[in-house]
């Protein structure tokens, strides 16, 4: 400290609470000492106080003037005008400095306490560095930001910052997407990195593709659509748990029933022009999900040889709308009073909610965009097989043992929202079982990024069933760590997402929310959230984030770093109308005239283009020939 002079003295201790008195030396918000110059008098500045065999940081949380009164030492603090008050700085204690092996190391301390009368020093670059994990041994440095109250940078340890999950939480334009792309491009350029982005925007593809990288480090798999990319989920590799994630059936009577027609599904085909589904060997269809009344002894005798085992398994997965046939008539088929069978009515209604939702999903555009529907050969020539076909879907998105990708990107915006609960859920359950099922002496050390959350990691429903239907994710987050996944999250809205998820997570970085609910999630959820500093998160500027948790010292603002390139997410430019353009522009990016335009509708493409106003054969707004 000799190289410093103090700017205040400790006067008061209540609690946590320290409050110095500011020398009437000091005036400005500035100090300046050998190692360079601090910030003193700014709300969140770190300070140093003097406790004889410690050192103690201060984190400053308000300043307040106070009335004149006697100096509590001879010459410190006295004022020569005694009308003038006293300039007051309130803070917390939030750790203490060591020396080890000559190098400052900060730990993190809330329950220390100074002396009355201990002076306090601005800090050197030396301990701001020590306190913001700058000097990392050992480990891998990332880098969060620049601290804008201290100055210099703010580093925390990879493994640290990601094995136990990160939430980044910010409105919409604030610097979330910026934000995970800058971190990534650190992370990417590790030369075993392994990170899988659910891609909602599809924003992070430029981000990625770094110049340096070497060729296949970066994967882009596009969800539906067309093109070399495109890939459709076929809906029998979603498994069991998949399918069941999909199609929420009820407890007492649907989930039976969808489990049968799930175990057995591979051993029947699917007849288009009939409408209806039979056994591998059979050459017409015999079920149907319809409850016709013909054909019930026919539909019995096929179900009982699929109960007794003794149907054979086919070679092709049929049509989703064969899970609707087996649905309807394992259920629906009831012995009648004659010793017949019949499709009773009254059984078929239990199970018709399911058998409309089933053919709803597989008749929908767009989620037959996103999901193949018609079925397929399996995945190899040992017979069908969930297992298999689960497994190989979880590795062409997920990855196996060995891939030669560094980040894999999913780009899902030809997926719809209201699909996404649906179809990405049933993905997550899928991966979470094959996580589990391998078990931890075979984890793979994989992080899982999960862009705008909130449109999938919240539960569908309400009451116990909606509990029921959130089972997989917060199965990921609350046991994921022990099998080597690790979390990021980014959304707009952590109170849609569900609290167990939340909760889970150990580091936080939140940009500008306005919104109470947001506001209230965060502080319900993060053990690490200071009430001052969520109160604060509603004004923080553009591109500004507040960083806490676990692998963080301390509460910390700071400014996030800008990625290059940037992903696909920045503002439209709206300045541009004011702009004059000439007859005959065109968007730069469109295709030139005698360039290749397809899918152009041909009858459109031969019309004249409209006259600009002014020209001959323009309409305006009130032409005396237009009859009205």
């Amino acid at each position: 400290m000799r190289s410093r002079l103090p700017v205040g003295y400790v006067v008061k201790i209540e609690g946590s609470d320290v409050t110095l008195n500011l020398l009437d030396m000091h005036r400005g918000q500035l100090a300046s000492h050998a190692q360079g110059v601090s910030t003193v008098t700014e709300v969140g500045s770190l300070l140093v106080l003097d406790s004889g065999s410690r050192a103690l940081v201060m984190k400053v949380v308000s300043l307040s003037f106070d009335e004149p009164r006697e100096a509590h030492r001879q010459g410190v603090g006295s004022s020569t005008h005694q009308s003038e008050p006293l300039r007051n700085i309130s803070g917390i204690v939030v750790g203490r400095l060591t020396r080890e092996a000559g190098k400052a190391r900060f730990i993190s301390d809330s329950i220390a306490t100074p002396p009355l009368g201990a002076e306090a020093f601005p800090l050197t670059t030396e301990e701001l560095t020590a306190i913001l994990g700058s000097d990392i041994q050992g480990g891998v440095p990332i880098k969060l930001g620049d601290d804008l109250r201290g100055g210099g940078s703010l580093h925390v340890d990879l493994e640290s910052l990601i094995s136990r999950h990160v939430a980044v939480l910010g409105s919409s334009g604030q610097g979330k997407s910026c934000f995970t792309a800058a971190v990534l491009q650190q992370i990417v350029r590790l030369p075993s990195a392994r990170v899988v982005i659910f891609d909602i925007n599809g924003e992070y593809e430029d981000a990625l593709n770094l110049p340096e990288l070497p060729a296949g480090a970066v994967k882009c798999t596009t969800i539906g659509g067309q093109g070399p990319d495109a890939f459709k989920i076929p809906y029998y590799a979603l498994g069991r748990y998949g399918l069941h994630r999909l199609l929420i059936p009820s407890e007492k009577t649907q989930r039976p029933a969808l489990t049968f027609a799930l175990e057995h599904l591979h051993e029947v085909k699917w007849f288009p022009q009939q409408g209806g589904a039979g056994l591998a060997t059979d050459p017409v269809a015999s079920m149907f999900d319809d409850c016709r009344q013909h054909g019930a002894d026919t539909a019995d005798e096929r179900i009982k040889r699929m109960r007794n085992g003794q149907a054979v398994s086919a070679m092709h997965w049929p049509n989703m709308a064969a899970l609707a046939a087996l649905v309807a008539e394992s259920h629906s088929l009831q012995p009648t009073k004659q010793n017949g069978v019949e499709r009773s009515a009254f059984h078929y209604s239990n199970v018709s909610p399911l058998v409309t939702r089933i053919h709803r999903f597989a008749e929908d555009p767009m989620f037959r965009d996103a999901v193949n529907v018609e079925g397929g050969p399996g995945v190899d020539k040992q017979g069908l097989s969930w297992t298999r076909e689960s497994t190989h879907l979880v590795e062409q998105i997920f990855g196996g043992q060995e891939v030669p990708w560094r980040v894999h990107i999913i780009n899902l915006r030809h997926l719809s929202h209201d699909l996404a609960p649906f179809i990405l859920g049933s993905l997550l359950e899928l991966y979470a079982y094959e996580l589990f099922r391998r078990g931890q002496d075979n984890k793979i050390p994989t992080l899982l990024v999960l862009e705008e959350a909130h449109h999938y990691l919240r539960p569908i429903g309400s009451g116990e069933e909606a509990g029921d239907n959130s089972l997989a994710y917060e199965r990921l987050a609350k046991e994921g760590r022990k099998f080597g996944l690790a979390l990021w999250l980014s959304t707009q809205r952590p109170s849609e997402i569900s609290p167990t998820v939340l909760s889970q997570c150990n580091n936080w970085v939140s940009f500008r929310l306005t919104s109470e609910k947001d506001l209230a999630a965060i502080q319900s959820a993060s053990e690490w959230a200071d009430r001052r500093e969520i109160r604060r998160i509603a004004g923080l500027p553009r591109q500004t984030a507040i960083v806490f948790g676990g692998s963080i010292s301390m509460p910390t603002l700071l400014r996030a770093p800008n990625a290059s390139p940037k992903p696909r997410s920045g503002d439209a430019e709206f300045g541009a109308w004011a702009e004059v353009r000439e007859p005959g522009w065109v968007i730069p990016d469109a295709p030139q005239p005698g360039a290749e335009q397809p899918n152009v509708d041909q009858n459109q493409a031969a019309q004249p283009a409209m006259p600009l106003p002014g020209q001959p054969g323009h309409l305006d707004a009130y032409d005396d020939d237009i009859p009205f």
